[in-house]
């Protein structure tokens, strides 16, 4: 056992000396701020190239695909039905609306798309009451009713997959 501590001192023996720093405690913790301020300094160039590839790639992405939505949009364009049609699907709509089951129970993420929709069906009808003062009345009230019956279509929607218990 002795002979093991014997080998342990002349180990330690044969290390290269050191001087301790001028300041003493106080010298070594400000090496050691002096060496991790440098290492953090190396972070933010290729943080910051990162983060602008990232940037420029999710800008590019993002021109594309509203590019494509616009020429698929563009492309299956259908004629403006008449503001009598849309009224009468919109009053379809509503009547179908009313023949579903209210539930007191749904699934949170079903509630709030209900209420998103309402809320949407609420900002046309409020819309729609006004529109008649406009400028290019005629031609707002009918992308109105439109719109409206987009929404009311969706909703429907919504509400029949909850009445079915499809999630």
């Amino acid at each position: 056992m002795h002979t093991e501590l014997n080998q342990g001192g002349r180990r330690l023996s044969a290390l290269p000396g050191f001087d301790a720093p001028a300041a003493g405690w106080a010298g070594v913790l400000a090496a050691r701020r002096r060496r991790q301020s440098r290492a953090s300094l190396r972070w933010p160039g290729p943080v910051a190239a990162a983060v602008l590839a990232l940037a420029a790639g999710l800008g590019w992405w993002l021109h594309a695909t509203q590019r494509d939505f616009a020429q698929a949009t563009a492309a299956e364009a259908l004629p403006v039905p008449a503001t009598d049609a849309v009224r009468a699907e919109n009053a379809r709509l509503e009547q179908l609306l009313a023949t579903l089951p209210e539930r007191r129970v749904m699934r949170g993420s079903t509630a709030f798309t209900v209420a998103e929709l309402e809320d949407r069906l609420a900002l046309l009808d409020d819309r729609l009451t006004r529109v008649t003062l406009e400028p290019n009345a005629p031609e707002r009230s009918e992308r109105l009713w439109r719109q409206r019956a987009e929404v009311m279509n969706s909703l429907v929607q919504v509400r029949y997959a909850d009445a079915i218990g499809a999630y």
